[in-house]
């Protein structure tokens, strides 16, 4: 379901509920019942009402923590794959097409398979035969020299990183609240509900609108927590966060444009300075060329 489907579906049922046992008990019970318990039950709802509060608050304390974790997760799996397809510039030709390869099938299978699942909740692990080759063609290398064995150490450390990043997406999206967390928040917010029957307004109309307030509200809550249990859901964001509009899988095919660069992509075009470096009319470069013809006049004296 979506965002405004479950949000219908949890706020607008619990409302109407809240509001089909308020007529129930209006019509039924007398008013002078109802009213002799106010003192009494003014008390004893802000006890309730309090106790519940603490609780659900740390509740959705948790669940935007799980959220704010999903989308720097998000963020790091990305960064990695574009720190290893840099640092891979050092190897050798045929080690770095390789794990380019690698990089470029697991980011394309990652934002068009992997993640259209986890924002449903489901599991899709399209990615396992690209990162167990990358892992593969990793290891697999020697590092050549001092350059090549820091880069290489680099890599090691980087792939960790995107292990750790990519596993925390596989298990989060379905870990879920414990059923007894949800039966205290739910049976609290009943609770909750029940205890406003016992007060008696004169107004329908206010009475319906209060009641009407109380319940919208701790839907709200609870539907916060439903939503927030799958930090992945599209209306959160986590993939924009990571894997979003600005992210590219072409970046990591061999020869293609860069990640990183700016707009996602390098210019073609060179730059002012580069052009004025390649002796169309440079000074500097007229100047040099002069000074070596100099050079083989005096050698061939």
């Amino acid at each position: 379901m979506n965002a405004l489907t479950d949000f219908l579906s949890i706020v607008g049922g619990t409302t109407a509920i809240a509001l089909f046992g308020m007529a129930l008990v209006r019509k039924k019970a007398k008013r002078e019942s109802l009213e002799a318990s106010h003192e009494v039950g003014g008390y004893l709802l802000a006890i309730v009402g309090t106790l519940y509060a603490i609780l659900v608050g740390l509740i959705v304390v948790s669940a935007q923590a799980k959220v704010d974790t999903a989308s720097q997760m998000a963020v790091t799996e990305a960064n990695m794959l574009t720190n290893i397809y840099h640092l891979s510039k050092t190897f050798d030709e045929a080690s770095r097409k390789k794990i380019r390869q690698d990089l470029y099938e697991y980011a394309t299978i990652a934002s068009t398979q992997d993640w259209a699942k986890v924002e449903e909740g489901e599991e899709k692990e399209g990615t396992v035969a690209p990162y167990r080759h990358l892992w593969q063609d990793v290891t697999a290398y020697v590092p050549r020299n001092d350059n090549d064995k820091e880069c290489y150490a680099r890599m090691l450390d980087d792939l960790e990183e995107l292990s750790d990043a990519r596993k925390y997406r596989m298990v989060a999206a379905k870990s879920q609240l414990s059923p007894v967390l949800w039966s205290v928040l739910i049976a609290g917010g009943v609770m909750i509900v029940l205890f406003t029957y016992f007060f008696f307004v004169e107004s329908l109309l206010t009475q319906t609108l209060m009641t009407a307030f109380v319940a919208i509200f701790l839907s709200m809550n609870i539907y916060l927590i439903y939503v927030c249990q799958n930090p992945y859901r599209a209306e959160l964001g986590a993939k924009e966060a990571g894997f979003g509009f600005s992210f590219n899988p072409n970046w990591f095919k061999d020869g293609e444009s860069k990640p990183g660069s700016s707009n996602g992509a390098e210019k073609s075009t060179p730059t002012s300075s580069e052009t004025k470096g390649q002796g169309n009319g440079n000074p500097s470069d007229s100047t040099t060329r002069q000074e070596n013809s100099k050079t083989v006049e005096e050698e061939g004296k």
